[in-house]
Parts: structure tokens; sequence; C-alpha cells
């Protein structure tokens, strides 16, 4: 019986992690070179992020959300909880007279009281005649490796020419250090992804999934299909869960009134941007409309913990309008100051969809053209909390349709036609072994 018993337990230990897919949450936190951040280190850290969240068994928590946490040492000893990991991977660059050396990572669980360390190398040659690209994929593979990640084991394919690859890090190392102190970390997200992709039009370098999301975004715009559009990003969503593709989904499932598969995004979203009052948002709408009334309170009370801009308080009293269809009654619209920050906060220009909803909220979207609108979106559906009639949605809705091909792009009722089954959303996000 001894031997069946230890017989039964080396073979749980040694096949059952390779087999069984499990719920791990993994942030990678910014790297510092020689003591310092800097920003080659913070950019390589953020690399090694997007190169890691190409996973499909693990979660990965996004730079912005991660950085935020560790810089700010009143969050930074709960960062485990704050960012509710179950993994993480640090790190630090050694260099000589600006050459790197060495590299020291290390993957430690800490879902458990007694943190434990499942990878720890020390020491490794950084030998910058291999490109820091190709040293990235490296450590990669590694950490994947030690969290029994068993999807496909991929790296980007394309590779990059060593000195364009470097600055590409710098430059994105030092945007995150620009902004490393800002406090309005939900709006940071947007303005950290439309950096991405400023950095992927001056260089063409950026993470895989970013560039085929935005291809089939520049396609849509062009064809205005949005049969093909929605069946792309649902591919790019299932493909790559841990990317900006799944954000768009969620869009879209709002947007053609899925609001059982909106919910389940959002919510993979939040386990991704776990410091975005936003998405803390977009969830407790949804399931408003979904009549939820318990979960609906447990997102806005998410939201309160997580607000920089002071906004949860004006959503709460419009959705306690919401309840009792009052839809007569207007409240005051954001402060305008709340609306200065957002711009600040992004670099000083409007883009993203939570900005331009805010815009429309405060009813001043048709006389301040935005410098970019979030053109994946179709804005079918008002922004959170505003109804059909509403008379700011409607001159909104009006320009959106007179200038930007998207918004007026014609959507087939056909779209998503499996979206409604729970079998099908459960198997959006679960993991998928290699055929």
């Amino acid at each position: 019986m001894a031997a069946v018993v230890l017989g039964s337990v080396l073979i749980y230990s040694l096949f059952l992690p390779q087999a069984a897919p499990k719920q791990i949450t993994l942030a990678v936190l910014p790297f510092p070179e020689d003591g310092e951040f800097t920003p080659l280190s913070v950019g390589f850290s953020a690399a090694l992020r997007d190169s890691i969240a190409m996973s499909r068994d693990v979660a990965v928590v996004d730079t912005v959300s991660t950085n935020s946490v560790m810089w700010n040492p009143d969050k930074a000893s709960g960062a485990s909880h704050i960012l509710a990991i179950t993994h993480f991977v640090d790190g630090e660059l050694h260099s000589m007279e600006g050459v790197l050396e060495r590299i020291d990572f290390r993957v430690v669980n800490v879902s458990h009281p007694n943190w434990k360390e499942v990878l720890n190398v020390q020491g490794l040659d950084f030998d910058e005649s291999e490109k820091l690209q190709s040293q990235r994929d490296h450590l990669t593979l590694q950490v994947r490796g030690a969290l029994y990640d068993n999807s496909s084991l991929r790296t980007e394919p394309e590779q990059y020419e060593s000195t364009a690859y470097r600055e590409y890090l710098e430059s994105l190392g030092e945007w995150l250090l620009l902004h490393k102190d800002s406090g309005l970390l939900s709006s940071l997200h947007e303005a950290y992804q439309a950096e991405t992709k400023d950095l992927f039009e001056a260089t063409g370098i950026a993470s895989r999934p970013s560039q085929k999301l935005w291809q089939a975004v520049a396609a849509f715009e062009e064809t205005q299909d949005t049969v093909e559009f929605t069946e792309t990003v649902w591919q790019l969503a299932g493909e790559y869960p841990n990317s900006l593709a799944v954000n768009t989904l969620g869009s879209l499932a709002y947007d053609l009134q899925k609001l059982r598969l909106a919910e389940h995004v959002w919510l993979r979203v939040a386990r991704l941007q776990p410091q975005s009052a936003f998405v803390a948002l977009n969830i407790a709408h949804i399931r408003r409309l979904l009549g939820d009334t318990e979960g609906t309170v447990q997102a806005f009370r998410i939201a309160t913990l997580r607000d920089d801009l002071n906004i949860v308080d004006y959503f709460k009293k419009l959705d306690e309008y919401f309840v009792n269809e009052n839809q007569n009654k207007v409240i005051e619209s954001f402060d305008s100051d709340v609306i200065q920050a957002l711009r600040e906060s992004s670099g000083g220009l409007l883009r993203g969809e939570f900005l331009i909803g805010a815009s429309i909220h405060v009813g001043t979207l048709p006389f301040n053209l935005p410098n970019e609108i979030q053109t994946a979106k179709l804005w079918r559906s008002p922004p959170l909390w505003l109804r059909e009639n509403d008379p700011r949605w409607v001159d909104s809705r009006d320009f959106l349709i007179q200038h930007f091909p998207t918004a007026s792009a014609m959507a087939s009722m056909t779209l998503l036609p499996d979206a409604d089954s729970k079998e099908v959303i459960a198997r959006l996000f679960a993991p998928r072994r290699p055929e």
C-alpha cells in the first residue's frame, strides 16, 4: 500500500503539473540596472512581459499596473495582493561602462504564505554580440518552462536589428520612467497603449499580437467589413488572451449587445489590468444591464478602490437614476478638471475609448475634435450609463457617423453568432494544448 501511495504521489508531482491547466497570474517586475532603474532595464522588462504574454496558459499583468505598484512605497510591500498575482518575475541587469555583461532573474510563487522560488538564475552571461531580443526570448522560455506552461512556447517570429531594438527598448523605458509618478493610473493604461503604437509607427517594432490587431483595425477602416473584423478580433483574443485584442473584443461585444460575452471578456481584462477603475466601471455597467444587482455593487466597490480621478461617485449617481428609470433626470457632468486631467495624462491628446466616452458625458465631443478616436469601436451603444435618447449621445453619435467610417459601418445581425453560448464563452480563454 505504501508503495502504491508513494507511486501515486510521484506520478502526480511529475506528470500532472505538465497536463493540468493552472490559474497562474504572473507579473514581470521592473528590472533595475546595477541598482538603478534605467530606460534600457525598464524597457527590457516591459518587452519580457510582452514576450511571456504570448502564453495561453498564464495570465500576465500589464506593465503599467505592475510598475506603478512597485514604484509606490505604500503599495510595493503588498504587491502580490494588489495585483492579485500567483507568481512574479524579477531580476537585475549588470553592465560595465554601458555594456551589458550579465543578468540575474528568478520566478517566485507567492500563492502560499511561504513564498517559494521556482527558478533562480544568477550571473547569466549577457553577451551583447547576441541580440537583446534573443536574450529576452531565452529568458521567456526559461520562465514559461518553470511555470509548466504547455501552450505553444512561441516567441516573436520577427528578428530586429540589434541597435534598433536596443533604441526601441530605451524609448519604451524612457516613457515609463517619465510617467513613473503619475497619479492618474487608469488613463495611463490607454496612454501607454497609444505610445506603443506610436513607437511601432516610428520603428516598426511591437509585439506580434499588437501588430496583428493594428493591421486588422487599419483594414477595417478601409473596408468597413464588420463581419471580417469581428471574426478577426475574436480569433486574436482567443489566440492571445493577454493582448489588446481582449479589450477590443470587450468593446465589440458591448456594442453588439452580447452582454454575457462582454462581462466575461472584461473580467479577463480586469485580471490583466488590476489597477484600472475604468475596467471595473465597464463591468459594473454591463452587470447593471444584465440585472445583476449584487455584481454591480461589487464592481463599483472595486472601482472605488482604484479610482484616481474622483469619477466613480458620478457614475454611482447615474446608476441610481438608471435603476429608477428616471430617464429625464440630468445630473452634473464630469467636472472640467477631470477632463483636463484625462487629457494631460494621455500626453495632452484626447484618445482612447474611455476618454471619448468622457467627452460625450460632458457634451463637448462635437466641439472638440479628438486627436485620435479608437476606431476599433463601432460606437453603436452609448457610453456608460447614458440612455439611447440622451441628447449628449444623440449629438455625439451623429458626429461620430459623420467623421469616422467605423462608426457608420453596417453591422450584420449575425456577428458573433455563438457568443451567447456558455460553452463557447468558457472556451474562449481556456488553456489549449498544442496538437
